[in-house]
């Protein structure tokens, strides 16, 4: 294991994470993390359940082109029921050099440790004729994660909005707002949701989003510009993500919802 100049303060590389104020409960805050590669969620998702051990894992909410849903092999099990938990330094280094590189299996390794709940992902990619029959997973302690894939966002919606679920990890791949997403068909050609459609869908009052931040116990954001078309356009959404919801402006100081009073 390397040695840490500061272990005390550990995280994966790259990332940027704030603390805030939670978005519709004035006696907890929360954490946004954002970061390039979506597999170091894995590592917030932990170091948030650390925090609340006594309590069943949130759900996940995903909001991703892709479904980054392979499960675990056998020896990605392994390496996993040998990881402490407990160590920021081991589990940061996990999700960067063992997690698969191209970001597709972070959310059932997390599921097959307990670290998240039932999973729902709204997503674009379809894989053959399966593509959005719900499965799931029984992870190292013999619990059972349902997995539950939307192929629209009102669909999710109406999943969400009549489940029992009671907290949530949001989770969003800026690549989303793709639409046809050249670099997954290899046509290199992009074509994106317009600005509109992302704000009403985003909105603090949109039923599906004031459920979440009610239940919110983590947020994180993956930038992977490569999917989005371009450095550019990754920024574009992140930016419009931050004017939705911030007020200064995501990582600014003093930063907090727009709707919440100014530090």
């Amino acid at each position: 294991m390397i040695e840490f100049r500061n272990p005390y303060h550990i995280e994966p590389p790259g990332v940027s994470r704030q603390i805030l104020s939670h978005p519709t409960n004035e006696t907890e805050a929360i954490e946004l993390a954002v970061f390039q590669e979506h597999r170091y969620a894995f590592f917030y998702w932990n170091k948030w359940m650390r925090k609340n051990e006594n309590t069943n894992p949130p759900c996940l909410v995903s909001l991703d082109w892709h479904q980054d849903l392979c499960y675990p092999f056998e020896t990605e099990k392994e390496w996993l029921d040998k990881l402490d938990l407990t160590s920021d330094a081991e589990v940061s280094l996990f999700s960067w050099a063992k997690l698969a590189g191209n970001n597709d299996g972070h959310i059932l390794c997390a599921a097959y440790l307990n670290l998240i709940g039932d999973i729902y992902v709204h997503c674009r990619q379809e894989l053959g004729q399966d593509t959005w029959k719900d499965e799931e997973l029984i992870d190292t302690y013999g619990n059972r994660h349902a997995i539950k894939k939307f192929k629209t966002y009102k669909a999710l919606q109406g999943a969400l909005l009549n489940s029992s679920e009671t907290s949530v990890f949001f989770d969003i791949d800026l690549d989303f707002f793709s639409i046809k997403n050249g670099l997954s068909d290899g046509s290199f050609e992009f074509t994106y949701l317009q600005e509109q459609e992302i704000r009403t869908m985003l909105d603090k009052d949109n039923p599906l989003i004031h459920w979440i931040f009610e239940r919110l116990k983590g947020f994180t954001i993956a930038t992977e510009p490569e999917h989005c078309g371009g450095l550019l356009r990754s920024n574009k959404f992140l930016d419009l993500i931050s004017e939705i919801y911030f007020n200064p402006e995501l990582f600014a100081p003093k930063c907090n919802w727009k709707w919440k009073p100014k530090y």
